[in-house]
């Protein structure tokens, strides 16, 4: 396994959970004695004022990772980005915006080795996560090769709603989505995971994140799983 990854976190749609589940896979990362390093590329920068309030917060605390924010305005800014990524050591965990009209995003997702795409059984999320799809799959035409590794995470899952017919239509996607990506185990809907901080993972955090996480985790750095399925 290569001692670069790049792992980014997007969708079009927003308020799937995408910069929480980035801020919390750095942690998980760290846990597992990854060197990580977060490259905050959404608009509203949430990680990095997250830290800046968890050192206000938190005194004497050792930084478990950098975050560093960034504009992707110009895409040529943003390809010198990756490339300068490129020759780094360690996990490198980028939060897009979740704007596809940014052209900054072309040079991410082509120098990304995986992507992790968080979703939600709900009609908006499940037609914005297929246009992104479809996005990830033009780019990889253009450019005759693969780009990334899909993961489509299901997250905020609330086991208390889904009728028979609706069950039936999220099984149905799940086999869509299958076809073009990973579809890991699904992260459930609890509150523990809006009290997140980009310092340390809670233990009960790691009991909710840790199905769909270890499922990554094992394809990334135990298969070694890269531009590819099996």
């Amino acid at each position: 396994m290569s001692d670069n990854i790049i792992i980014t976190f997007a969708n079009q749609k927003g308020g799937v959970g995408k910069t929480t589940l980035c801020t919390l896979f750095a942690n998980y990362l760290v846990a597992h004695r990854k060197k990580v390093l977060v490259i905050d590329c959404d608009v509203q920068q949430t990680i990095s004022f997250r830290r800046k309030a968890d050192l206000q917060k938190y005194m004497d605390v050792t930084i478990p990772y950098n975050i560093q924010p960034f504009n992707i305005a110009n895409a040529t800014n943003v390809q010198n980005l990756m490339t300068n990524l490129r020759k780094m050591q360690g996990i490198i965990l980028i939060d897009a915006p979740g704007n596809l009209t940014q052209q900054g995003l072309i040079p991410i997702f082509v120098n990304s080795d995986y992507v992790i795409c968080p979703f939600q059984y709900e009609v908006t999320s499940i037609n914005a996560t297929a246009t992104f799809i479809s996005f990830i799959y033009k780019i990889r035409a253009k450019l005759s090769e693969d780009v990334a590794q899909l993961f489509l995470v299901d997250n905020s899952h609330d086991k208390r709603f889904g009728k028979k017919e609706e069950l039936d239509l999220w099984r149905m996607t799940a086999k869509r989505f299958s076809e073009y990506g990973y579809i890991t185990p699904m992260v459930e809907y609890r509150a523990e995971m809006r009290r997140y901080t980009t310092l340390y993972l809670m233990k009960t955090q790691e009991a909710i994140i840790s199905p769909a996480f270890d499922f990554i985790y094992n394809h990334i750095f135990i298969k070694g799983e890269k531009n590819g399925k099996e």
